[in-house]
């Protein structure tokens, strides 16, 4: 059942915690790029996107619009059958079940689809906007599934609904994200210009199913152009390898982009990936090299896992023994406060994950920051919070105290996140000094895969 009354400020105030939790705690920085593409508010208009990080996606996609407008996103069906209570709370918020054929058997699904193909017209013409992934299904590689019609055919049947006299939009829209794992990174939404579906109208109304495919095509091209995109999927996860490393970085440079803002990073990262898949077909021992730069980095990878290392770490600067010993001292006389710092963060962050099925499979392993954000945003957060309210306060009477430890949450999680990770890379940078001679092995394996990279490239690296 879809609800269709919402208490406005409940939905404003839930909104700015939602929010709080996923742009302050979850992520460090976001970027709206094209929001000014978007429709006056009240125009109808839809907004269908790849889908990269699962319930991610469609939370920023709402977020990104001011507090007081209130879009409806399809969600995957499923989630709909976790409990009652978390289905009103999805009715609430504006998430519409997608059903699918091949998870709701043809019948079922094409049932259920035809009410909410009907609901979200009807918001559309009411002036809500409309989003939804025509993947109809997540994954962590950077390209871009087939693209089922499903979101025109709400869009067409939102211009029936207002007898196809004002124009109804399409507005294509791409997720990035630094990273789908881990916590304080970055991600972006890009928005392209208006579709306008006017033009269309007397060519759907003659042949509807060739109209809605002609158009498709054309958003999908529209939202692969603003994506980092492969289709070579035997080498993606090498490519992918390649864009985050040192050589990366310089490339970036080269460019006149910098490698840490976002928007930038995406237009190198495209530009490399272009240029390496370019060198592949056109250099006559392209194929060769691309073989020779996989072998390198899988056993990059080796190393890098038997040393204990996270993927990259030996390209760090390596300290000196004082620089490593004075770091070492910092963390031991910080050690108290950053075990005071993992509650609530340890637990907001290690707890979620746990409710995840097949943890070690790279699809399921895509849920952790879904399950961190849905589970905290739920459960975890205001548990703790009542928990420490009952115990400082009506068990204790330190009702002052409780505020301002549950104040500090924020500060503190970000400082457990930042020193943990400092603790880590001191860790690494022992290993490195103590083990030289494997250090020397990743080192020179960096500077073979550089090498191999630049005979494929046509950009020279500063």
């Amino acid at each position: 059942m879809i609800m269709k009354q919402k208490n406005k400020f409940g939905y404003m105030l839930f909104k700015h915690y939602v929010r709080f939790l996923l742009d302050r705690l979850l992520y460090r920085k976001h970027y709206f790029i094209g929001k000014d593409n978007l429709p006056a508010d009240g125009e109808p208009f839809i907004v269908p996107a790849n889908h990269q990080n699962t319930a991610i996606d469609p939370v920023a996609m709402v977020l990104a619009y001011p507090q007081k407008v209130h879009p409806y996103v399809l969600a995957m069906g499923g989630v709909f059958r976790w409990s009652p209570i978390i289905n009103a709370i999805w009715d609430w918020v504006g998430m519409l079940p997608a059903f699918r054929m091949d998870y709701e058997g043809v019948e079922d699904a094409l049932n259920r689809t035809k009410y909410v193909v009907d609901f979200a017209a009807t918001k559309m013409m009411e002036g809500h906007p409309v989003m939804l992934f025509p993947e109809m299904d997540h994954h962590d590689e950077h390209w871009m599934r087939t693209w089922t019609p499903g979101y025109l055919e709400i869009a067409f049947q939102a211009a029936e609904k207002l007898h196809f006299e004002k124009d109804v939009k399409v507005v294509p829209m791409a997720h990035h994200y630094s990273s789908y794992y881990g916590a304080q990174g970055s991600y972006l939404l890009q928005y392209d210009k208006p579709f306008s579906l006017m033009p269309y109208y007397e060519q759907y109304k003659a042949k509807p199913r060739t109209t809605i495919r002609q158009i498709n095509a054309i958003l999908r091209e529209r939202v692969k152009a603003m994506m980092l995109y492969t289709d070579d999927m035997e080498h993606h996860d090498l490519y992918d390898f390649v864009r985050k490393t040192r050589f990366g970085d310089d490339y970036a440079r080269h460019l006149g982009l910098r490698p840490d803002y976002l928007p930038d990073r995406l237009s190198a990262d495209k530009q490399l990936w272009a240029d390496i898949e370019d060198g592949v077909q056109t250099k006559p021992d392209g194929h060769t090299i691309v073989d020779k730069m996989t072998d390198t980095w899988q056993t990059i990878r080796r190393e890098e896992k038997h040393l204990h290392l996270r993927e990259h770490a030996s390209e760090a600067k390596r300290l000196s023994w004082p620089c490593i010993a004075a770091s070492l001292l910092v963390q031991l006389a910080l050690l108290p406060l950053w075990i005071v710092s993992l509650f609530p963060a340890a637990l907001w962050y290690y707890v979620p994950p746990m409710f995840m099925p097949g943890k070690e499979d790279r699809y399921y392993k895509l849920y952790t920051q879904a399950m961190q954000l849905i589970v905290d945003v739920l459960v975890l957060v205001p548990l703790t919070i009542l928990v420490t309210v009952l115990v400082l306060g009506l068990v204790w009477g330190w009702w002052w105290q409780a505020v301002v430890w549950i104040v500090l949450w924020y500060p503190l999680s970000l400082f457990a996140w930042y020193n943990g990770n400092r603790m880590r890379r001191t860790f690494e940078q022992v290993v490195l000094r103590t083990r030289k001679s494997d250090a020397a092995r990743l080192d020179a394996l960096y500077t073979t895969l550089y090498g191999l990279l630049a005979q494929l490239t046509t950009k020279t690296q500063g």
